[in-house]
C-alpha cells in the first residue's frame, strides 16, 4: 500500500494509471470572464493594463471589449478545484513544487467569455533529488480550454516535483539563504521604479530588432498579503468550516496540525515563514510558480502593445522565490518569424532576484501587427 508521507512504487503505479483520464464530479473555480473576474485577476498579478480595466478604452482596440489577463484560464479548470486535494494527485502526504508552466492561446479572453476544459494527467518521470536528498517524481498535467461555441481558446501544461517533506527537511539546501532585509532608503527607490513604468500601446512587427531588450519590469517585495491576494484568484485550498471539514474528511493526509492543533491545508508554506521552516528546512516561504509565470506575461503583453497577442509562454521555475524577495523581470527579442501570414516575435524572458539569482526562466512567442503601408511585403 501507499505510505503517506512516502514515494513508493505502489503509488506510482496508482498515479501511472490514471495517465489520460480526467477529473469527473469536480466544478472549476470560474467558468466566465465577468467584469469583477478580470478586475480582480488585474489587481492581483499588479498589472493596470486599461485594456482590462477601461471599458470605454478596451472597446476601440482590435478586441472590441475588456479582455483579461492571459493567466485567467488556470481558474477555468478542475484541475485545483476547490474541495479537491488539489494536484498533484496521489503520493498523500508527499510534497509538492511547481517546477514548469506551458500556456498556449489562440486569442485572448475576453469579457463575457464561458470557458471548459478538459483536464487529464498527462505525464509522470521519476528522477533523483538533489532538493529532496532521494527519491523524487515529476508530475504533468494538461488542460485544454474552449469557448461557449466549442472554439478552442488555448492550453496549460503544469508540472510539479514530488518530494518527501522529511527528506527535504533533513537536507536543508537552501538553509543558508537568509531572508531580505529592507530600508526605508530601498523602499523609496522601489515606489520610485513602480512609478515610472509605462507600457506599449502600439508596437509593430517591422520596427523590432532581434536583440531588442523587454523590461526591467519590477515584482514585489513579496508579501503575505500579496500571496493570499494572488492564491485567493484560483480558490483550491483558501477553505474553512465546513468545507475544511470535508476536505479533512476526504483527505486527511493533506491536512497539517496548526500551532493550535487544527488541520489546515500546506498552503501556508506561501506566507508563513515558521510553518515553511518547520516543514521543509527552507529559508522561509516563497511563492507559487505560477505567479512568476503572470509577472513574465505581464512584461510581455505591457511590451507588445495593445494590438499584439501573445500566443505561448514556457516557464521553468529554478529557484524559490522567498517573501521579502524582489523579482525584476526582463528578457530580449531572439527571433523574428513569419507563420500562415501573420507575423511574430520570440523572447527569452527571466525573473532575477536581489541576490541577482536566476529564479525562472521562459521562451514566449507573441504575435504583432505589421505596419500598414507594410503589411504582405
Amino acid at each position: 500500500m501507499s505510505e503517506a508521507g512516502k514515494i513508493t512504487d505502489d503509488g506510482i503505479a496508482k498515479l501511472r494509471a490514471r495517465i489520460g483520464k480526467g477529473f469527473p464530479g469536480r466544478r472549476p473555480w470560474r467558468t466566465e470572464a465577468t467584469r469583477d473576474a478580470i478586475y480582480h485577476l488585474a489587481l492581483a498579478v499588479g498589472d493596470l493594463s486599461p485594456l482590462y480595466l477601461d471599458e470605454d478604452y478596451a472597446r476601440r482596440t482590435r478586441w472590441g471589449s475588456l479582455i483579461a489577463p492571459p493567466i485567467i484560464v488556470q481558474s477555468m479548470d478542475t484541475l485545483r478545484a476547490v474541495g479537491s486535494s488539489g494536484l498533484p494527485e496521489g503520493l498523500p502526504g508527499v510534497h509538492s513544487i511547481w517546477t514548469g508552466s506551458r500556456y498556449e492561446w489562440t486569442r485572448p479572453v475576453k469579457l463575457g467569455d464561458r470557458i471548459r476544459a478538459d483536464c487529464y494527467l498527462k505525464e509522470l518521470v521519476e528522477k533523483e533529488s538533489t532538493f529532496g536528498g532521494g527519491r523524487s517524481l515529476y508530475q504533468t498535467y494538461e488542460a485544454v480550454y474552449y469557448d461557449h461555441d466549442g472554439q478552442r481558446v488555448g492550453l496549460r501544461n503544469d508540472t510539479w516535483i514530488r518530494i518527501e517533506r522529511a527528506a527535504t527537511r533533513e537536507r536543508k539546501k537552501y538553509g543558508d539563504i537568509g531572508l531580505a532585509q529592507w530600508t526605508p532608503d530601498d523602499v523609496r527607490r522601489f515606489q520610485d521604479q513602480y512609478r515610472s513604468q509605462e507600457r506599449t500601446l502600439r508596437r509593430v512587427w517591422d520596427d523590432v530588432q532581434v536583440g531588442d531588450g523587454l523590461g526591467p519590469l519590477l515584482k514585489g517585495p513579496l508579501t503575505p498579503t500579496a500571496e493570499i491576494a494572488f492564491e485567493s484568484y484560483f480558490g483550491i485550498y483558501l477553505v474553512g468550516n465546513k468545507v475544511a471539514a470535508n476536505l479533512y474528511d476526504k483527505h486527511p493526509a493533506l491536512m497539517i496540525p496548526n500551532e493550535q492543533g487544527v488541520p489546515e491545508p500546506p498552503q501556508r508554506v506561501h506566507w508563513d515563514n515558521a510553518f515553511t521552516q518547520r516543514l521543509l528546512g527552507l529559508p522561509g516561504a516563497y511563492d507559487l510558480g505560477p505567479e512568476r509565470c503572470a509577472w513574465l506575461c505581464h512584461l510581455m503583453t505591457d511590451w507588445i502593445g495593445d494590438d499584439g497577442l501573445l500566443t505561448s509562454i514556457d516557464v521553468r521555475y529554478r529557484r524559490f522565490n522567498f517573501m521579502g524577495d524582489v523579482t525584476w523581470c526582463r528578457g530580449k527579442v531572439t527571433e523574428k518569424l513569419e507563420r500562415d501570414g501573420k507575423a511574430y516575435v520570440r523572447c527569452a524572458l527571466e525573473c532575477v532576484n536581489q541576490r541577482d539569482e536566476v529564479t525562472a526562466t521562459a521562451t514566449a512567442e507573441a504575435e504583432l501587427p505589421r505596419a500598414p503601408n507594410r503589411a504582405g511585403k
